[in-house]
Parts: structure tokens; C-alpha cells; sequence
């Protein structure tokens, strides 16, 4: 059996990972038309969270999160994976009153999320602000490091015998009688395969028009700063209620700030990008008002990852209808880092055809009732 990947990003290289391991006697091979993690993956905040997850991907970001305190181990590399919780904290009256009603309908689901007051907010991010009335946390959630686990996954792959190739990209998936029989790469040449898996992130759209198949994707670029080391070790990735932030303190010392704040696109199929200066302000500003020490810290480095967005915000994975041999997982909507074990695991027993663990992610198919319209 033949399986072409397009898109060396982690949930392609994830796919690689699993199928070699689950079938030695597969011949995989990852087409990546620049470099691995160059694009969303590498750019990634790297959290590691099932709190605030949408329903339709909560079991998913469950089973995930319980791989990730193995899976250095699993990929025998080291992803930078840390499990120091998850602290999303209310600045008003309002958003505390309705945290507990939040909180308990995840709980409902399986989420282990926590009410905390003021005090045991303080004790978890000793540093937060004044304004804290309280927070909802999570144990299990935490973070990595993003370039570090698309490492990881690119040596683990090829230990087992994937073939990962860097600088070639597929200009055109090929179908015969509405079956994948190969693609087109951009040296020219032509590569058969039983089995297609599209994992290209921001430019999955076009590859699929190519075979009639409209997916309604839409780029965002969204940014990311990083500040230089400073003292203190906040172990809980920070989020507040109807704030646009993701706050965490790396290894070093020096705080990763996201949050969904935009940049600009300059040239999408160069991948090329611009970081705004009223983004920065802003998202500079927020996580002042949120954590006051990072207004002390020096901007040390800023970038743009091209996020490719479902209109529902969440990721379309599995078999594209009516065209046989064709897997997709694409339009994470910034948010797939995370759960990439098992969307490889899923990727590769569909493309095996053994148990694809549909309960996991029946409400993310390609043709979800949300979708219908689009």
C-alpha cells in the first residue's frame, strides 16, 4: 500500500508517525513544499489544552491530552511538553458570574475544570492581576515547544521508514473513475498512490479544486510575541474571559503571547506575512492587564502564522465524498496544535481501513450539518 501526504506540518507528519508504525509494510511518503513546520505549525502558541473546547472536538482533545505526558517517550524525541494546567481568570463581575455555568457544562463532558476564587487563582499565578475576582482551571492542560515536536515527529517518521521530502509540493491531486491514483509534484514528475492524505493547511482549498471539491476555507494571519526571559515560573497557560489572550512562560523565562490578535498577509502562496503595529499594542496591552510583570519585559521577537478557518471555526477530517482514496485534515481555526496525536491516528486507520474511531470525530466530517450551505 502507497500513501502521498501533502504538507509536512504536524498533523501530516503525525499521520506518518502512526501509519508506519501501525503498518511497517506501507510505503508513506510527506511532500512538504518548503520546509517542515514552516508554516502554522511552527508558528504555533503550542498549548496543550482540552479547556474551552467546542463540543464537537472535545472527546478528541481528551484522548490527545492523555498521550501527551507519554509521548516523548512514543517518539522516542523530545517535544518540550510540560503539564503546568490550564488558568482562565475573570476581570468583571460579569464574566465571573457566569465562569462556574462555563465550567460545568465542559465538566459534563468529561473535562476536568476546576472554579477557583481570587485566593486560589493567586496561588496558581501568583503575579495575575489585582482585578482577579477568580478563574476556571484545568490540571491537565499545559504546553510545548512548537518546532520542537515538529522534530520530533519528522525524526520519529523517518526512524520508522517514512520518506519526508522538504522543497517539493503537489501542484495537482490526480483521479481516475473518482479514485486518487496519485498527484503531480512541482519537480515535475508524476508519484502514484493507493491512498491521498491532504494535510496543507492554508493552501488544502485549492489543492482540492483541482478535483471539484470546494472547501470553504478561509487564511487568517494571526500573531504571535515573544518577550525576553524574566524571573518568576508561571506553570498555568493564562486566558481571560472576553479577553483576546493566550499567556504563557516558557522554560527560559520569556512569555509566548497570542491570542488570535491579525496580522497581515502579503503574499499567501510565498508565505509571506507582516506583523501590524496596532496588533501588537493591543495584545501587548491586554497581556499587561492580565499579568502586569510582562509590561517590564523587552518585545523580543514577533511572527504570523497563516491559520486556515472553517466558517464553523472547526476542523473538517476524514474521507472527501465521492472521491475514493482521499483523506483531509484541514482548518484547525488555530486551535489543532494539541490534539495532532490523535488526528494522525485517525488519518492512518482510515487510510489502512481499520477501526477509524469515528466517536471521536463524527461531528468534524466533511459533511456535518454545520458545513451544509457553505
Amino acid at each position: 500500500m502507497s500513501v502521498v501526504i501533502v504538507g509536512g506540518g504536524l498533523m501530516g507528519l503525525s499521520a506518518a508517525f502512526h501509519l508506519r508504525r501501525a503498518d511497517p509494510a506501507s510505503a508513506v511518503t510527506v511532500l512538504e513544499r518548503a520546509r517542515t513546520g514552516s508554516a502554522a505549525s511552527g508558528a504555533s502558541a503550542a498549548g496543550v489544552r482540552a479547556m474551552g473546547r467546542d463540543p464537537a472536538e472535545r472527546r478528541l482533545a481528551l484522548e490527545s491530552l492523555r498521550r501527551w505526558p507519554e509521548l516523548d517517550r512514543e517518539l522516542e524525541a523530545e517535544t518540550g511538553y510540560r503539564r503546568g494546567g490550564g488558568l482562565r481568570v475573570a476581570l468583571d463581575d460579569k464574566t465571573w458570574e457566569a465562569a462556574a455555568g462555563w465550567a460545568a457544562e465542559q465538566c459534563d463532558d468529561g473535562v476536568p475544570l476546576e472554579t477557583v476564587d481570587a485566593e486560589a487563582a493567586r496561588r496558581l499565578a501568583p503575579d495575575v492581576s489585582p482585578a482577579c475576582l477568580g478563574g476556571v482551571y484545568s490540571p491537565i492542560d499545559g504546553q510545548a515547544d512548537a518546532m520542537a515536536t515538529v522534530n520530533a515527529y519528522v525524526t520519529a517518521a523517518r526512524r520508522l521508514g517514512a520518506r519526508i521530502e522538504e522543497g517539493v509540493g503537489v501542484t495537482a491531486p490526480l483521479a481516475e473513475g473518482g479514485r486518487v491514483v496519485g498527484v503531480e509534484r512541482s519537480d515535475g514528475t508524476r508519484q502514484s498512490c493507493d491512498v491521498l492524505i491532504v494535510t496543507a493547511g492554508a493552501w488544502t482549498a485549492p489543492l482540492l479544486a483541482n478535483l471539484g471539491v470546494k472547501l470553504p476555507l478561509d487564511t487568517r494571519p494571526l500573531q504571535m510575541l515573544l518577550t525576553g526571559p524574566a524571573p518568576g515560573a508561571l506553570a498555568p497557560v493564562l486566558g481571560c474571559f472576553d479577553r483576546k489572550i493566550s499567556f504563557k512562560q516558557l522554560t527560559d523565562g520569556a512569555y509566548l503571547i497570542g491570542g488570535g490578535w491579525p496580522g497581515e498577509v502579503v503574499d499567501h502562496e510565498a508565505n509571506r506575512w507582516a506583523v501590524l503595529d496596532e496588533s501588537v499594542r493591543g495584545s501587548l496591552e491586554v497581556a499587561g492587564e492580565v499579568y502586569p510583570p510582562v509590561a517590564r519585559c523587552q518585545l523580543a521577537r514577533s511572527w504570523i502564522g497563516l491559520e486556515a478557518f472553517m466558517p464553523d471555526e472547526l476542523p473538517v477530517i476524514g474521507p472527501v465524498p465521492g472521491v475514493d482514496g482521499l483523506l483531509v485534515a484541514a482548518g484547525f481555526s488555530g486551535h489543532g496544535f494539541a490534539i495532532s496525536p490523535m488526528i494522525g491516528d485517525v488519518l492512518a486507520r482510515l487510510a489502512l481501513g481499520r477501526d477509524p474511531l469515528l466517536p471521536l470525530w463524527r461531528d468534524l466530517r466533511f459533511d456535518r450539518p454545520s458545513l451544509a450551505g457553505s
